[in-house]
């Protein structure tokens, strides 16, 4: 069995989208958001010129891990990820660690 990293830049829909996509695959055993990489939403600094603001907030950052059981459900997830992470306009990087 293999693991995929996919971080996805995008909204929890589209994550949540990624997700349901992934875990519908034959082939794929788990698929996981492990990790929500935004900046806490504490982090702000009350004193800051741009604390506040709206434009601080971007889309999420998503870690998404995926079990699969050979390379052939390899090549065909990541390009049906891909096609969905354009339709959904969102930014797919695979990290091939």
């Amino acid at each position: 069995m293999a693991t995929l990293q996919l971080r996805l830049t995008g909204d929890d829909d589209a994550a949540q989208a990624m997700l349901d996509l992934l875990k519908d695959f034959d082939g794929v055993e788990w698929a996981e958001d492990v990790a929500d990489l935004e900046p806490d939403a504490g982090a702000d600094d009350e004193d800051s010129s741009s604390a506040g603001l709206s434009d601080n907030a971007g889309p999420g950052n998503h870690m998404i891990r995926v079990e699969i059981a050979d390379d052939s459900t390899r090549h065909r997830v990541l390009a049906a990820a891909q096609t969905l992470a354009e339709h959904l306009g969102t930014v797919l990087e695979i990290d091939d660690e």
